[in-house]
């Protein structure tokens, strides 16, 4: 499931650079989480957090920013905390709630997806980068163990996938500039067109919704990794 949250800004607006910075996006939504019980178990608890969101984006006059998870509590919980609210701050900076929706998808016999913010995978104990990596075997193999790995840890369950894609269409490298704590560093990662498995078994289909809601790679609950339907697959609840 995830939330679309719209929001205006209340001075001047910001460039959407200014959203770039994922530590603020992240200190926004977990604030949100100390506003409710429920929330607060959910991140004091150690180990995966099992949300993503997306790049900001702007549509229609507002700025957008969509919020994903596995966990319907999580996504419920919040819906509700957001629905209490008028303005808040992101950085320095005040904005106006717009609108707040939750959407839901349908898992069918083919996926077909693509990144609304960039995959991260380390390799080798460091970011794997496709301006010095052309590993696209090992890269898709990371993904698709840290997969099953998350999903094991969710549901507490075992899945066998063998290709997690069976087609990709590259977009391009980025690099992403964070700040932590007063120290700045770079970190690597890439964008997709297109992420396709042309047969999703019954049995597998569990395992692709818990994909579409977790995110993709590493670091999601620092907004990366995020995937959308490609239009034509997106069945709204």
């Amino acid at each position: 499931m995830r939330i679309i949250l719209s929001f205006s800004p209340i001075e001047e607006p910001p460039t959407i650079s200014y959203f770039n910075d994922k530590f603020m996006i992240q200190g926004f939504i977990y604030s949100m989480f100390l506003k409710s019980d429920k929330l607060k178990e959910l991140h004091d608890k150690k180990g995966f957090k099992y949300f993503c969101f997306s790049d900001v984006f702007f549509k229609n006059n507002f700025y957008y920013l969509l919020i994903s998870s596995p966990d319907v509590i999580l996504i419920e919980e919040m819906k509700n905390v957001l629905n209490k609210i008028q303005y808040f701050y992101l950085g320095n900076k005040l904005f106006k709630k717009e609108g707040v929706k939750v959407k839901d998808f349908k898992i069918g016999k083919k996926v077909s997806w693509q990144t609304g913010s960039p995959v991260i995978v380390f390799y080798e104990n460091k970011p794997f980068s496709f301006l010095k990596d052309k590993d696209l075997v090992g890269f898709f193999e990371r993904i698709k163990e840290n997969s099953i790995k998350k999903y094991k840890a969710f549901y507490n369950e075992e899945i066998k996938i063998d290709e997690i894609f069976t087609k990709v269409i590259f977009n391009k490298s980025v690099s992403i500039p964070l700040e932590k704590r007063g120290k700045r560093f770079l970190i690597f990662g890439s964008t997709w067109k297109l992420l396709e498995k042309d047969y999703v078994a019954k049995e597998e289909r569990k395992f692709y919704k818990f994909l579409l809601d977790c995110g993709l790679g590493e670091k999601n609950s620092l907004g990366f990794g995020f995937v959308n339907p490609i239009k034509e697959e997106a069945i709204k609840k």
